[in-house]
């Protein structure tokens, strides 16, 4: 019986610690997205496509993506063609193709560097499982998510519903 029992905790603490490893890796994601990246200027801190007002306009939604992990990588990498997608990788197109294409195939459609700072692969990945962790196929912004970012009873926050 005792055994059972060292096995439910066990069981229990992992899980605690899953939880508190699966938040710092949120949390690493999440100021990559924020301070390095600069994604949400024009993708908004809820991934929403609401930028700030100065950004270009036009930023996809990615709480309505279906992407998956390794294709938000490429993109996070890659930029997206013709868009204002910047590319974060510094070698993509240039020493690594991108979508098949290299520079001279994408030509005048490659996309920008960001005007901040370029990721590393480990940085790119940290972006993407931010994003399935936190906006990928949630819907519309909520109260909880909103405190979440700017603290409990956040004036800010009133705008959003308690729950959907």
């Amino acid at each position: 019986m005792r055994s059972v029992w060292v096995n439910a905790a066990a069981c229990v603490l992992g899980a605690a610690s899953a939880a508190t490893s699966a938040q710092e890796d949120f949390s690493y994601g999440r100021r990559l997205y924020l301070d390095k990246a600069q994604c949400a200027y024009c993708h908004g801190w809820a991934g929403d496509g609401a930028g700030d007002g100065q950004s270009n306009g036009g930023a996809a939604n990615l709480r309505q993506s279906r992407l998956n992990r390794a294709q938000l990588i490429l993109v996070i990498q890659c930029g997206r063609p013709g868009t204002a997608m910047p590319h974060f990788d510094e070698s993509a197109y240039r020493d690594k193709p991108c979508y098949g294409m290299n520079e001279a195939e994408v030509g005048a459609r490659k996309p920008a560097l960001p005007p901040g700072s370029t990721l590393q692969p480990r940085e790119a990945e940290a972006v993407a499982d931010y994003l399935l962790g936190k906006f990928i196929g949630r819907g519309a912004i909520t109260r909880a998510e909103c405190e979440e970012s700017f603290g409990k009873g956040a004036r800010s926050c009133t705008e959003y519903p308690p729950k959907l």
